[in-house]
């Protein structure tokens, strides 16, 4: 740390004149109320030894040639590169005779100022020391944060475990690794029978668990609400696939003690063993397998064509869309929302499509992609991004989806109101359309977030409504604006009885709260017709328009 009661200064040149007057000089310097002291050193081998023991000084002053032409530029070499040192202000000094022009030395090596000779045994460089230390702090302070941002990127809030951000960090590396995906089953029970700090404190405990028994052979992880993994750079007597399998039943056996009450887990756990490339897909793949065959169920992944095949689409698509987010080939497209009773378009839908080729792909091509090389959330940006750029050329509302994983991303809410205020726009002209699923319906943080967003003045939509029985559920716990039926029921709404009840029992439920319905999908006059007998107030779908990159008109 930062010494607190003095600055230390380094000076390194052979040249005794020098040192005595910046000795003489520093005595009579204070700055923020702090006295300066000098280390002071005649060749660049005393300089590294000094600067081993005190990895805290803040200015270096160091002479271009000392025992050879260029012992001081290699000195800084030595400080960047192998000290790994990029705190340390260094000030050139020149004594007329360096090897190397200035303007190389800046090129080429990492330096902060370039003083000559007569400068500094002048006795006044007062400015010269206080600009240093000033460029000294300012820099300590934006790695200090650009840390603590990172730490809170690559951190689970609940467990303080590393998340898949960091997992995905750590995978970057080449060689065989083994990656077991931990499932605890039937999480969500637990949320709402006991309530959510009642589960926070269950998914601590199992953190705390998985630490003690299985840290000295794995890194632990917490991917994201009740999915944690097990991280084993290189397979030894402790790691064997026996006794991989047998965490299984590691877990089964343990009785928690969360709160005072004790309770027994299971887990249904993916394991892929000595792979590379991929390696989470792989035990995703391995993990969906083993919630086949029910709870408290492990499965290894094997090399199934069928997997292999996806694995192997996931890889395309995942440099095409890095591709396309850094080449401006993502593009946004927006499709009209109409109020049934004015006929009047008010709103657009934003949507996403990537440019490959000279061909446009639906999201349905490359999110999945996106997803497994954590690249959802820069498309939200995009998305929101674009949509924001209409809505200021325009009076029309614009909807934009977001996903758990979207919202779970750190600090969501502040990068989405910065995106928002930079086209000076009221929170209320943007909706966000949840895309609902079991996560969302029983995750207090992301429950918190939404009614925070609501809270800003932005409206919330549920999207897919109806496609999971948690949905009315959702009404109680969101302050929810608009419903969007699940599209499923209404393209079939004309002949299928089955999505006509459903249909009619949500336009019921959601009239009875209070809540206007959009129905999404009305791709033909027959449709249209009967959800507007049904009471539908917003209607979407290609008998009004289909996707485009323009706006059909503006206002």
């Amino acid at each position: 740390m930062m010494s607190k009661k003095y600055w230390e200064i380094l000076v390194v040149d052979n040249d005794v004149t020098v040192h005595n007057v910046i000795e003489k000089e520093l005595t009579k310097i204070f700055i923020h109320n702090k006295p300066v002291k000098s280390l002071h050193a005649h060749n660049a081998q005393e300089a590294k030894e000094l600067l081993n023991n005190n990895a805290d000084t803040a200015i270096a002053f160091i002479d271009i040639s000392m025992e050879t032409p260029d012992a001081g530029l290699k000195l800084v070499k030595y400080i960047r590169d192998i000290l790994h040192n990029t705190n340390i202000r260094i000030v050139m000094i020149d004594s007329g005779n360096a090897s190397v022009p200035a303007d190389e030395i800046f090129d080429n090596y990492d330096i902060n100022g370039y003083k000559e000779k007569n400068e500094i045994i002048s006795g006044k460089f007062y400015l010269i020391i206080r600009n240093a230390l000033k460029q000294y702090e300012q820099y300590k302070e934006l790695k200090a944060n650009r840390d603590e941002i990172y730490k809170k990127l690559t951190t689970n809030e609940v467990t303080g475990l590393p998340n898949r951000m960091k997992l995905t960090e750590n995978l970057d590396t080449i060689g065989e690794k083994s990656l077991i995906l931990i499932n605890i089953d039937d999480f969500s029970l637990i949320n709402e029978h006991n309530g959510f700090d009642f589960g926070n404190e269950v998914l601590r405990a199992f953190a705390k668990f998985l630490e003690k028994k299985y840290s000295k052979y794995a890194q632990v992880f917490h991917l994201h609400s009740d999915n944690f993994t097990l991280l084993c750079i290189k397979l030894d007597g402790e790691t064997t696939e026996g006794n991989i399998l047998r965490i299984k039943d590691d877990i089964a056996k343990y009785t928690f003690t969360v709160n005072g009450m004790k309770t027994r887990l299971t887990a249904s756990i993916g394991i892929a063993l000595s792979e590379s490339g991929n390696i989470i897909q792989k035990a995703e793949f391995a993990l969906k397998e083993a919630r086949r065959y029910g709870k408290n169920s492990i499965k290894k992944y094997t090399n199934d064509l069928n997997i292999l095949r996806t694995i192997h689409t996931n890889s395309l698509w995942s440099t095409r869309v890095r591709d396309a987010l850094h080449d401006n080939k993502m593009h946004a497209y927006f499709q009209p929302i109409q109020e049934v009773k004015t006929g009047k378009i008010i709103k657009y839908e934003t949507l996403i499509r990537l440019e490959y080729e000279n061909e446009i792909y639906a999201p349905f091509h490359f999110l999945d992609a996106a997803l497994y090389s954590g690249q959802i959330f820069k498309i939200f940006q995009f998305v929101l991004e674009e949509a924001c750029k209409k809505a200021a050329q325009s009076s029309y509302l614009f909807t934009v989806n977001v996903s758990q994983y979207d919202m779970q991303y750190p600090d969501f809410l502040q990068i989405t109101k910065e995106i928002v205020k930079k086209y000076n726009l009221p929170h209320s002209r943007i909706t966000f359309e949840i895309l609902e699923n079991d996560s969302i319906a029983h995750n207090k943080n992301i429950q918190v977030l939404l009614n925070e967003l609501h809270a800003e003045g932005f409206k919330l939509a549920i999207d897919d409504f109806g496609a999971q029985c948690s949905n009315f559920g959702q009404l109680n716990n969101l302050p929810v604006d608009f419903i969007k039926i699940d599209g499923a029921y209404i393209k079939n709404i004309t002949t299928d009885e089955n999505s006509q009840i459903v249909t009619s029992t949500i336009v019921d439920f959601a009239h009875k709260k209070g809540i206007p319905v959009i129905a999404e999908f009305v791709c033909s006059k027959e449709i249209y017709d009967y959800v507007s007998a049904l009471g539908v107030e917003y209607v979407q779908g290609y008998e009004i328009a289909e996707p485009s990159a323009n706006l059909l008109e503006y206002c």
